[in-house]
């Protein structure tokens, strides 16, 4: 990452003028200079944008800029120890009732200089600063710089509505399509040579990466490779032998443990592939030896008819990885490349637009010279542009084409999209060069990382996360980010490596990202150089302490360690030595203590200690007064939290799920500017027993007495939440207790999860039993849950291990206005409620998964309300589940002729899924005539079910072990079906129009089911029929010529009735505070 002189000086002007008011500056007697300071960087600030865009071809002005940004890292620093100052200063002399507010008003810096020795100080700092700043005002007069004109604050120029899923954008024209036949049909060929490998060439951008990902996704290539494993690694020029091997073993099925030594990866991944056939990619190979010294004598276990594809941008290492067949991939045609551009500009119904501008558009495609990459990310920058002539010229004539001062491989075009970003995103954009190469790069962390290094400001109020996420979507927009498609929602990214490659390049001067070895050569190299690094990122497998040459490096403002799972040692005084940090990764590292000095980090915004074996915070860490991230996800034997952490007054994510906390110090809720806290375990009034977690749930609090811990009124005065998890609500002893939470007054809070479990512990343990509770508690649980009323802004609502008998009165009550906004919701393991709520009222639910409801023995028209007045019952909800429920007999929604006339039901379901329901009988009759948007139906373990038929609209069908299931028919537009696991299924009928039929394992070609066979019949009872799938024998169309089938595969099924197969799986809500894992889908919060 690198500073964008124009944005940091804008933001530095916006801190002066706020914080260093008139009185300030007569305390300090430097008034004069303040002005000065102000006015000169107001008027240097008109030049930087025409300084930035030519720093890399003037060296002077280059030069400038360094010594302009030293200025400002220090000017930066002086603002924020001025702050630190005053803090201190408020704290001692106000008494110890002072409000919580007049703790945050301690901003401007006018406190902290009655110390005279500060005071004298930060004057002569701050008159230094100006000596320093006139001198480059005098040479900025040399430079022959032009002002530009200033824009107003800038916000982000595309709509939240547009989706920035431009996958399906890369792939135009008939050449892609041919190409990935001609090399699929390669791949599937016979051949008797051992693991041969197929070679894709060609420069960077020209869209190798895309050709593959069309081959992996064939669906010839997919049938044909479906019984064994289909591979994707992604490897980096640096890349890590153990990494890859882990990786490889895990896409095959196998398990590599804690291992990460090459001497017992290699055999363990012999023994995966052993006897299989599997479809390897290495994507992006810059070295042969990966595959000769790494991979090839390990996968020589495997079949010989598995094959190996690998993309390259150099023909030589393709040759010395033996590749029997080399395809070069060419450029775009100008048809082609005009083609992906209209694709991405133009909306349906702007032919005119597309007519006018085709001239000068193909013009520009010209200059993307046929390079994919090139394309889409001009193809961003036009889309931010209005149809007009004037916007498209200036487009084609930027300076930026000829650029010639850039890295290898690294085209104009891309320098041209970075160019047109204004100063806050070209920020934003360059702290993507701390992460390593082919990172998948999560929101949160961008977001966090952004604002803890002061990147990001609002002058309007808005929340700082809200103004980075709206970064974050436009880089996307603007394809500088391309979705990873694994994670849902845009949830994580990653970085084409020429892109990554331009954003080194340009905070170069200031960043270094490689392993312990490379970053001492480059400080060897740069001795010379007056450049202070400012950001840097380790990358080292072998890394196990820190060198001394990170140790000199004073000025660091970040610090992060990735894939370095050996480190495990900090010296005592590494953070004396640098003190100016703000961000610090120790993620996934071994680090079991922090050393003390850790409160000398005074700067410092962001830490994250995520799943690494920490023991204990050290009460130091009360000093940081700037910290607004504390990241703690998954330290799992982390027992406690200083009492010292309630002097964290600027704290506004505290992510601590997964951890052995069960309490949280008394306190919390002074922490005002919180907006996030995953984790918050409820400590009762009255020593009340644990909620849900095994023997545990009956001690007491072990002698703890009230007040030494945080009950639910700790979050009366945090007035700023977003996202809220609470843990161990069966701690709660009353409803004024609960009441006291006050959530129903959080105007902002748009994800809330209610848990009667342990934050730390799986689900299978924690799952509650009936007869665990009393009747007592049963009755307080429910009255506590009345008082927990979420806000009607709340988007996300979980309810966890709930064991009351009644759901609460705010979900019972017939009105779509309490939850008017609510999109997800999660019920699970709510044991005793027999009935469920009314939830067909919910205007904005869109997603609905019920899961353990134990006691629900019948599902009828309560739930969907049908006697009110609502003119549709669930009219957006899209994913429907009940999953787990042992006792649920009947499914009944009688409907009358008048209801047809008055309500729609169900009008936008999507997916349903039923599992591990013994005892339901049948589905609804109205489901079947009234879900008309339903696709695809999943049902698992309803072993009272016979028959399912009359679902027109369903276009895939999933059943495993329906143990009496008889009888499906009439599904007129069903393409897809598996079965597994029914054996008394005698009768598949109405179903014309499928086209794949999915089976468990035979024992013989005799042994298929009489359904399927149909001997003796003369018309078909399949006739459309291209597909049938078993588990690991092959039967050829000579053995099925009744059902006139063409081809047919071999499938080693692993993957059928996972979870996610039949619904997505359950996973914990998250924020932005951590790094989220590929999540189901659930509506995106939009922070209010």
């Amino acid at each position: 990452m690198a500073m964008i002189p124009a944005a940091f000086v804008s933001k530095l002007c916006w801190l002066l003028f706020t914080h260093a008011n008139k009185e300030a500056a007569k305390i300090l007697g430097v008034l004069d200079e303040i002005k000065k300071l102000h006015r000169r960087l107001e008027r240097i600030q008109d030049v930087l944008v025409d300084a930035e865009n030519k720093r890399f071809e003037n060296q002077p002005i280059n030069h400038w800029l360094n010594e302009l940004k030293d200025l400002m890292y220090d000017a930066d620093d002086i603002i924020d120890e001025c702050r630190i100052e005053g803090e201190k200063l408020l704290g001692s002399n106000s008494s110890s009732s002072r409000s919580v507010e007049s703790v945050r008003c301690c901003y401007p810096p006018v406190a902290c200089l009655h110390k005279v020795r500060f005071r004298h100080e930060i004057g002569n700092r701050i008159r230094d600063l100006n000596l320093k700043l006139e001198e480059l005002a005098k040479d900025k007069a040399d430079l022959h710089l032009a002002p530009a004109p200033r824009d107003h604050y800038y916000k982000t120029r595309i709509s939240n509505k547009t989706s920035s899923l431009l996958v399906q954008h890369d792939i135009v024209g008939e050449k892609i399509e041919d190409d990935t036949r001609t090399l699929v049909d390669l791949l599937i060929g016979e051949d008797k040579r051992k693991i041969s490998v197929f070679a894709i060439v060609g420069m960077g951008g020209i869209g190798k990466t895309t050709l593959a990902q069309k081959i992996y996704g064939d669906e010839k290539l997919r049938d044909n490779f479906h019984q064994m494993p289909r591979i994707w690694l992604c490897v980096t020029q640096d890349f890590s032998e153990s990494d890859l091997l882990r990786s490889i073993i895990k896409q095959a099925g196998g398990d590599p443990g804690e291992d990460k030594e090459k001497e017992l990866l290699e055999p363990m991944l012999s023994q995966v592939i052993t006897n299989r056939k599997f479809f390897l990619i290495l994507d992006d190979v810059w070295d042969a030896r990966v595959w000769n010294e790494l991979l090839r004598k390990p996968l020589q276990s495997g079949l010989v008819e598995s094959r190996i594809l690998i993309t390259t941008r150099n023909r030589e290492i393709a040759k010395q990885m033996d590749a029997i067949y080399i395809h070069m991939v060419e450029k775009l045609s100008r048809r082609d490349g005009w083609s992906l551009i209209c694709n991405m500009v133009f909306k349906e119904g702007n032919e005119q637009d597309m007519h006018d501008l085709s001239d000068t558009g193909m013009k520009i495609v010209d200059k993307c010279d046929g390079l994919p990459l090139a394309l889409r990310t001009i193809g961003g920058v036009l889309r931010t542009k209005a149809k007009r002539q004037s916007e498209w010229v200036q487009v084609l004539s930027n300076p930026a084409w000829t650029s010639t001062n850039l890295p290898d491989g690294v085209m104009g075009a891309l320098y041209l999209s970075y160019q047109d970003l204004p100063p806050p995103l070209k920020q934003c954009f360059t702290c993507l060069s701390l992460f390593p190469e082919n990172s998948v790069i999560h929101d949160g962390v961008f977001v966090n990382t952004c604002i803890a290094e002061g990147f990001v400001t609002s002058k309007d109020n808005t929340c700082l996360e809200d103004v980075v996420e709206g970064y974050w979507k436009e880089l996307m927009q603007r394809n500088l980010l391309q979705p990873d498609p694994a994670y849902y929602d845009e949830l994580a990214c990653r970085m084409h490596d020429l892109l990554r490659s331009l954003a080194q390049h340009i905070a170069r001067d200031e960043c270094f990202v490689g392993d312990a070895q490379a970053f001492e050569r480059k400080i060897e190299a740069s001795s010379s150089s007056s450049t202070k690094l400012r950001h840097l990122s380790i990358v080292d497998e072998k890394l196990e302490t820190i060198p001394d040459l990170i140790m000199d490096q004073i000025s660091l403002r970040t610090l992060s360690f990735f894939r370095s799972p050996l480190l495990n040692i900090l010296p005592k005084d590494l953070f004396r030595r640098l003190r100016r940090l703000r961000v610090l990764n120790l993620s996934e590292t071994n680090i079991h203590n922090l050393p003390t000095s850790l409160g000398d980090l005074a700067h410092l915004r962001r830490l994250d200690l995520r799943a690494t074996p920490i023991r204990e915070i050290p009460e130091s860490i009360g000093n940081l007064s700037n910290l607004q991230f504390l990241i703690l996800r998954n330290c799992n034997y982390l027992h406690s939290l200083p009492g010292s952490v309630l002097r964290l007054i600027n704290l506004m994510v505290l992510d601590i799920l997964g951890t052995q906390l069960d309490r949280l110090p008394m306190g919390i809720g002074r922490l005002q500017r919180l907006n996030t806290i995953l984790g918050f375990v409820v400590n009762g009034s009255e020593g009340c027993r644990f909620g849900v977690g095994g023997d545990d749930r009956k001690q007491e609090h072990k002698g703890r007495q009230h007040g030494c811990f945080c009950t639910l009124e700790e979050l009366k005065s945090l007035s700023h939440l977003y996202h809220l998890g609470i843990y161990n609500l069966g701690r709660v002893s009353n409803r004024t207790e609960a009441r006291a939470a006050a959530l129903q007054t959080k105007p902002h809070l748009a994800d809330l999860s209610l848990n009667w479990t342990l934050p730390n512990s799986p689900d299978d343990v924690q799952r509650p039993r009936a007869n665990d509770y009393e009747e007592e508690e049963i009755k307080r649980t429910g009255e506590v849950i009345e008082e927990l009323c979420p806000p009607p802004c709340v988007e996300l609502l979980e309810i966890h291990g709930y064991f009351g008998r009644d759901f609460p009165g705010w979900m019972m009550t017939p009105s779509p206005s309490l939850l008017r906004n609510l999109r997800r919701l999660d019920l699970k393991n709510c044991i005793l409620c027999q009935q469920l709520p009314p939830l067909g009222m919910l205007p904005q639910l869109d997603y609905l998964w019920i899961k353990g409801a134990s006691a629900v023995m019948s599902i009828g028209r309560e739930f969907l309300l049908l006697d009110s007045c609502f003119s549709s019952s669930f009219p957006k909800l899209e994913t429907l589940a009940f999953v787990d429920m042992p006792n649920w007999e009947e499914w009944w929604w009688r409907w009358e002729e008048e209801d047809n006339l008055t309500t729609s039901l169900l009008p936008s379901l999507k997916i349903l899924t039923i599992g591990e329901c013994p005892k339901l009988r049948s589905l609804p009759e109205s489901l079947l005539c009234l879900a008309t948007a339903l696709k695809r139906l999943n049902i698992k373990g309803a072993h009272s079910l016979r028959e399912i038929q009359n679902l027109h609209s369903l276009t895939e069908l999933l059943l495993m072990d329906n143990s009496s299931l008889e009888r499906v028919s009439n599904f007129s537009a069903l393409k897809d079906l598996s079965i597994r696991n029914c054996e008394e299924l005698k009768a598949v009928e109405g179903v014309d129009a499928i086209e794949h039929i999915e089976l468990d394992d035979r024992e013989a070609e005799n042994s298929l089911p009489e359904w399927l066979v149909g001997a003796g019949e003369e018309r078909p009872r399949f006739p459309s029929l291209r597909k049938l799938i078993l588990k690991n024998k092959i039967y050829h169309a000579t053995a099925l010529e009744g059902l006139q089938i063409s081809t047919t595969y071999s499938l080693n099924h692993q993957r059928l009735w996972r979870e996610e197969d039949y619904g997505f799986a359950m996973q914990p809500f998250c924020s932005n505070a951590s790094c989220p894992k590929p999540s189901p889908p659930k509506p995106k919060t939009k922070k209010k």
